[in-house]
C-alpha cells in the first residue's frame, strides 16, 4: 500500500477538480454532525439540465467523509454513500463513530463520476462542521501527513478497521512499511475489514433475506387458506 503525503494530495485533488469540468458540486452541511445518527444534507451536483455534454459525462456523484488531522489540511478518506443519481439534492447520510476523534472538525465531500467508470471528476468541499459523539483515535499514520488514497474503495463503516491496521502495522517510515511482508499483512488486514464491513454487500444480503422471507410468509399464507378452504 502506498502512502501518499496528504499536503501534495489535497493541492493535486484541488488542482484536478478545477480543470476537469466546470461544475461545482454545492455541499450544505449542519454546524455540528451526531456520529452514529443519520443526517439529512443538501447537495447540489452544479450540472445543469440544459448541459447535455456534462450529463454524458457524469450521471451520479459519490459522497465521503474528509478528514483533517492535527496540523495537517483536509481530504476525502472513506465513503458515505455509493452513488447518488445526478438530480438528487437531498442525500442521508451517517458518519461512524470510530471514523474520527470526538469533536473533530470534519468536512463532507462530493465527486462526480460515471456508473461504470473507476475513476471520479476531483472533489467539492462542504464548510467545516464539528463530529460529536465520535470515539475514534488518530494514527500515528494520520499525525505524520500519510494518506493511503483508497477514499474510492474503503466505506466509513470500515474506515475505523482499516485505521487500525494501520496502527498495527506503522512503523514510522514515511515511504513503506518495514518490510514486505508487514506490507501484505497491512493489506490482508484492510481486505477483510472491507469484505467484513462493506455496506454494499450487507445490503444485498439483508435485500435477499428479507426477500426470501416475504416469499415464504407468502406461501405459508395461501397455504393456510387452503387447508381453511
Amino acid at each position: 500500500m502506498v502512502l501518499v503525503p496528504l499536503f501534495l494530495r489535497v493541492v493535486a485533488l484541488t488542482l484536478l477538480a478545477a480543470t476537469l469540468t466546470n461544475a461545482y458540486i454545492g455541499i450544505v452541511v449542519p454546524w455540528n454532525i451526531t456520529a452514529g445518527q443519520t443526517e439529512e444534507l443538501t447537495i447540489r451536483s452544479g450540472v445543469d439540465a440544459s448541459d447535455h455534454e456534462a450529463r454524458k459525462r457524469f450521471n451520479a456523484y459519490r459522497v465521503y467523509l474528509a478528514l483533517e488531522p492535527p496540523g495537517w489540511g483536509s481530504g476525502p478518506v472513506c465513503w458515505l454513500a455509493w452513488s447518488v443519481p445526478l438530480d438528487t439534492d437531498r442525500v442521508n447520510i451517517t458518519i461512524p463513530a470510530d471514523a474520527a476523534p470526538d469533536k473533530s472538525r470534519i468536512r463532507i465531500s462530493a465527486s462526480l463520476y460515471k456508473r461504470g467508470q473507476s475513476h471520479v471528476n476531483g472533489y467539492s468541499y462542504s464548510s467545516r462542521t464539528t463530529l460529536l459523539g465520535a470515539n475514534g483515535t488518530w494514527s500515528q499514520r494520520e499525525l505524520d501527513g500519510w494518506d493511503s488514497s483508497e477514499e474510492n474503495r474503503i466505506s466509513c463503516w470500515a474506515y475505523g478497521c482499516t485505521r487500525r491496521c494501520h496502527m498495527k502495522y506503522y512503523t514510522g517510515d514515511k515511504t513503506r512499511y518495514s518490510d514486505g511482508s508487514s506490507e501484505k499483512d497491512l493489506d490482508a488486514c484492510v481486505d477483510q475489514c472491507l469484505e467484513d464491513l462493506d455496506p454494499r454487500g450487507v445490503g444485498s444480503r439483508s435485500s435477499s433475506v428479507a426477500a426470501t422471507t416475504c416469499i415464504l410468509v407468502a406461501v405459508t399464507a395461501v397455504g393456510f387458506i387452503n387447508l381453511v378452504m
